[in-house]
C-alpha cells in the first residue's frame, strides 16, 4: 500500500482474487490530487 509521505503520490492498487483476476481498487493519484486541498491553484488555467 502506498502512502503520503514527503509528498509522494500513490500508485494504483490491484488486488488478485483467489481466481486469480485482477481488479484496480484505487487509481493512481496525480498531481492534481495533491493540490487538491491547496487554495488559489487551479489547473484549468
Amino acid at each position: 500500500m502506498g502512502y503520503q509521505y514527503n509528498a509522494k503520490l500513490r500508485s494504483a492498487e490491484i488486488l488478485y482474487t483467489e481466481e486469480g483476476k485482477a481488479r484496480q481498487i484505487r487509481r493512481a493519484e496525480r498531481p492534481e490530487d495533491y493540490f487538491a486541498t491547496l487554495y488559489g491553484f487551479d489547473f484549468e488555467e
